[in-house]
């Protein structure tokens, strides 16, 4: 039984050492793997994730959308808020609602995202310059106009309220966070 064991962890060893003798680097090998070297396995198929779940591509509140209700913004990868020196986000009980980054230029008006209906919504500030998005931003798109109120001060890291408002109604999302950096 002992010679078993021994015979048995010898073939183990043999066979975990056997890449490191090839002189192949970890680059080689991701190239041999991604080329199709080396059999005829079948390419999976699937599907992509579709674009517009993670790109703003509309600054207007989907038809039969609710724009008070503002959803978690998720994968925001491909979104575009342009060229900024600073982002800041609203969020409540830990989930992002709005994400807003502005140029430290008074003349360039802040961009910023929100999610309705599913859909990524651009929103443009009301004002320009970075201030204006750390101080707290009124944002708007079609349909829809968000506005941040965040506690007084300069720390990175403050409560806010959320305003939302269309169709002449308003909801307050109160004791949310505005993070800014």
């Amino acid at each position: 039984m002992r010679t078993l064991l021994t015979i048995s962890a010898a073939v183990l060893l043999a066979a975990c050492s056997q890449g490191e003798d090839t002189g192949e680097s970890g680059d080689d090998f991701a190239a041999r793997v991604g080329s199709g070297e080396g059999g005829d396995a079948p390419v999976p198929t699937g599907t992509a994730a579709p674009a517009e779940s993670t790109m703003a591509r509309t600054s207007a509140v989907p038809a039969g959308a609710n724009p008070l209700q503002l959803e978690k913004l998720g994968n925001i990868a491909r979104v575009d808020l342009g060229a900024s020196d600073g982002r800041c986000t609203f969020s409540k009980d830990a989930v992002e609602m709005l994400l807003v980054a502005a140029p430290d230029d008074t003349a360039v008006m802040g961009k910023g995202v929100v999610r309705i209906g599913g859909e990524l919504i651009n929103l443009s500030a009301e004002e320009g310059g970075l201030g204006a998005v750390y101080g707290g931003p009124t944002m708007t798109a079609e349909g829809v106009t968000v506005r941040v109120v965040p506690a007084a001060g300069n720390d990175a890291l403050r409560t806010a309220d959320l305003y939302v408002a269309a169709n002449d109604e308003q909801r307050k999302i109160a004791g949310g966070k505005w993070a800014c950096g």
